[in-house]
């Protein structure tokens, strides 16, 4: 938790920071795409493109950001590197203990079934209790990455909304021609159901 409130903290004084500045006529690269979301599939690729997109015009004026985002890749590559030969240790073994146990069911003999299964049972517990502080550790280490990524995906949401807002604010439509359209719409419809009741 300390990790994700250290975040929060980090999105409100940078949004506060970026506030501060003086406000750009021009409106966010982000913003510019022309073309209308027209199916679901690419609103979701959209959604999530629009908002790596701000987030990166963010980072291209902040250094601190910039020094953040560095530490966060730094830190997956060396949880990577750090994790693999433990990963791979965990997950050899549990390939052999599925392998094995599908292998005991072959064996039609029910009372040298009973043994090796009761031998591989032993075996399988000492190896769960010999690495139990390592499977433990490694267990922590996948929470909090996880907490990572949620606080990071927070830190995106709350710093790229000030940008959002802007745009709301400075580009509202105009109405008037969409009311004038809609005004078009309706005259024509009455005008064929004047016709339809010839």
């Amino acid at each position: 938790m300390k990790t994700l409130s250290f975040i929060i903290f980090f999105a409100i004084t940078s949004t506060i920071f970026l506030s501060c500045e003086p406000k750009q006529e021009n409106t966010p690269d982000a913003f510019r795409d022309k073309s209308v979301i027209s199916d679901i599939s690419s609103m979701k690729r959209g959604y999530s493109d629009l908002i790596s997109t701000l987030y990166a015009e963010i980072l291209e004026k902040n250094t601190e950001l910039q020094a953040l985002e560095d530490s966060l890749n730094s830190l997956k590559d060396n949880t990577f590197s750090t994790t693999e030969e433990a990963n791979l240790y965990f997950s050899n073994n549990q390939k052999y203990y599925d392998a094995a146990y599908k292998y005991i069911e072959l064996i039609q003999d029910s009372i040298l079934r009973e043994k090796i299964f009761e031998q591989l049972s032993e075996n399988e517990n000492n190896f769960n209790q010999k690495t139990e502080n390592l499977a433990s550790i490694l267990g922590k280490i996948s929470q909090k990455q996880a907490e990572l990524n949620d606080a990071h995906y927070a830190l995106k949401i709350l710093l790229t909304m000030e940008q959002n807002k802007d745009y709301q604010i400075n580009n509202f439509p105009d109405t008037t021609a969409v009311s004038n359209l809609k005004g078009k719409y309706e005259n024509i419809l009455k005008l064929i159901k004047e016709k339809l009741k010839e």
